[in-house]
């Protein structure tokens, strides 16, 4: 293959690979044609908001070149990571001693760990988060004024009467970037950083155009990887919004989206 003709194809996890309904669900279509791009010489990385620790097992298992994580904090190919951002741990305590003050349910992630403030957990959304992490082995900290609480990236929920998020927002915005997800939930990233930076530091690294690039996304945190690459795929129920910009609209991973969008786009054959 002549390098000038080598894709680098870039998926969301939750809502693009996978279900999020409780099930999730990774179709054996996607995973079929993961490898059969794969195996026609393109590279396939996971873009994901989720930091290193978070990606599941199945998802490690399923046969990635490697994975933009924490919004493009932290970067990771054959098995070595390419690079991460450190978050100074003033700020970092700094931020969790905001979010008590804005009355703000933050959890705090790192490529290694979770934290979360002991002191300010009054969200049972969070809690069941908690339990989630710990269930599958990762850990999950409760002390901010520990030497070893770092993060970085976080994200907040909220009540529905909350009136101090503006503030908050305003407060976080000198050093993060602040997404709002919708549900009273919030994802906040280190400015400069993003799902699109991820790509970027990529195509630099493997020397591959911007036309060769292929975005798979779903919500409003894709939104800067699905704008930012000209071939931009998002799924079904997306936003109707951001399926309005992008080159492509696709069934939902429960209808093998990820496999007809690959096929519709020349990148694998059809497969039996």
């Amino acid at each position: 293959m002549k390098s000038t003709d080598r894709k680098i194809l870039f998926f969301d996890i939750d809502g693009t690979l996978i279900t999020e309904d409780g099930r999730r669900y990774f179709p054996d279509s996607a995973r079929r044609a993961l490898a059969q791009a794969r195996a026609n010489g393109h590279l396939v990385f996971i873009n994901t908001g989720r930091v290193y620790c978070n990606v599941t097992d199945e998802i490690k298992d399923a046969g990635f070149d490697g994975f933009v994580c924490g919004c493009g904090t932290s970067i990771y190919y054959d098995g070595k990571e390419l690079f991460h951002n450190d978050v100074s741990r003033d700020v970092c305590r700094d931020i969790a001693y905001a979010c008590r003050r804005y009355d703000m349910f933050g959890m705090y992630e790192h490529r290694d760990k979770v934290y979360v403030d002991g002191q300010n957990m009054g969200n049972e959304l969070l809690a069941e988060m908690v339990r989630y992490f710990r269930a599958n082995g990762i850990f999950v900290g409760e002390d901010v004024d520990s030497d070893d609480f770092e993060f970085d990236k976080f994200c907040c929920w909220f009540a529905d009467d909350n009136k101090n998020v503006p503030e908050f927002r305003a407060y976080v915005s000198q050093h993060f970037d602040y997404i709002d997800r919708g549900s009273n939930f919030c994802e906040i990233v280190p400015k400069g950083f993003s799902k699109a930076t991820g790509i970027q530091y990529l195509l630099d690294y493997f020397d591959i155009p911007l036309e060769n690039a292929y975005a798979f996304g779903d919500g409003n945190n894709d939104a800067p990887m699905l704008l930012y690459c000209p071939n931009s795929i998002i799924m079904e129920k997306g936003p109707e919004e951001l399926k309005r910009q992008v080159m492509m609209v696709t069934d939902d991973a429960e209808n093998d989206g990820i496999y007809k969008a690959m096929v519709k786009l020349g990148i694998i054959e059809p497969m039996e």
